[in-house]
């Protein structure tokens, strides 16, 4: 049999990619924690990472030795909420990721000390992942703010809507003094935008070819783009570095509108239907802590 402690141990460290930052979860040091990795390693009789100075990266086995033990984990976790929901409590451990920090902002943090004097026996953990997210690669409970992408990919996922706006274009009045204003899409090649580093290609620009499209599918230009970063592309497009595709309800862009920093591109073409969802792992027994997570964060939205 397998010790919970040296299962646990090994599901933090995969998690999180690093022996300091899991042994500080659990509470305890870096080499208690490699200790307990290195006898469930000789347990199994195989290496569940490779181990460098700089990354701790799992192996072809540690991978599949992963979904199986997280699975382990997360029906030991629904039998414990189930028990516990008898008795009128909600407790347990709560792992939510986003795509961005930002969204956690603007929809989460600002009530999170409400939401935990109600349910105080609910652990949050918050990650952010700007990558495209893969849940065999991300076990999260939650998976907050993430684009329609992750429920076509992995169609099992229960869903509910977060929020759904405008996709637009913005520019710096600098910038657009310096390049022009674009009157229509094919005006778009001769500029530049900032572009996202994590998008595969990161120099695309999402805008309908025909205006004051309803149409469900995406339309972009490729265009130049001198500088792709993972974050930040609003700020960066205030200084004048370029076009920046964003909701246009974005507390950043509102805010940058208001104050005249950024102005509205082409608006007539934008595209309408940009929604981003809640995503959640469709079970047999619902999780009280996923429920009550979701009702009440989503209870907010008219105060966003």
């Amino acid at each position: 049999m397998f010790k919970t402690e040296t299962l646990l141990a090994f599901l933090q460290v995969a998690r999180h990619g690093s022996f300091t930052k899991a042994a500080n979860l659990q509470g305890q040091t870096p080499m208690a924690m490699s200790k307990q990795v290195s006898q469930l390693e000789s347990r199994l009789g195989e290496s569940l990472f490779e181990r460098s100075t700089r990354k701790v990266k799992l192996t072809e086995f540690g991978q599949a030795f992963l979904a199986r033990a997280t699975h382990i984990f997360d029906q030991y976790d629904l039998l414990e909420s189930w028990l516990e929901s008898r008795q009128g409590k909600v407790v347990g451990t709560l792992r939510i990721v986003s795509q961005s920090g930002q969204t956690y902002d603007e929809t989460v943090f600002p009530w999170l000390g409400e939401f935990h004097r109600l349910y105080p026996e609910i652990e949050l953990h918050f990650d952010v992942e700007e990558n495209v997210i893969d849940i065999n690669e991300h076990p999260f409970d939650i998976y907050w703010g993430v684009a329609d992408y992750l429920g076509n990919k992995h169609n099992g996922l229960k869903r509910r809507s977060l929020w759904r706006a405008r996709y637009g274009i913005f520019a710096a009045p600098d910038y657009l003094a310096r390049f022009g204003t674009p009157e229509t899409p094919d005006d778009l090649a001769s500029h530049h935008m900032v572009g996202h580093l994590h998008q595969q290609p990161g120099n695309i620009l999402i805008v309908n070819k025909n205006p004051d499209s309803r149409q469900t599918d995406m339309e972009y230009v490729e265009i130049d783009a001198p500088i792709k970063t993972a974050s930040s592309q609003v700020p960066l497009a205030v200084q004048g570095l370029g076009l920046v595709n964003a909701l246009e309800d974005n507390h950043d862009v509102k805010s940058c509108l208001a104050s005249g920093k950024l102005v509205p591109v082409l608006p007539e073409y934008w595209y309408s239907s940009a929604e981003i969802y809640i995503y959640y792992q469709q079970v047999k027994i619902e999780q009280p802590k996923v429920r009550v997570f979701v009702d009440f964060f989503l209870s907010k939205r008219p105060q966003w």
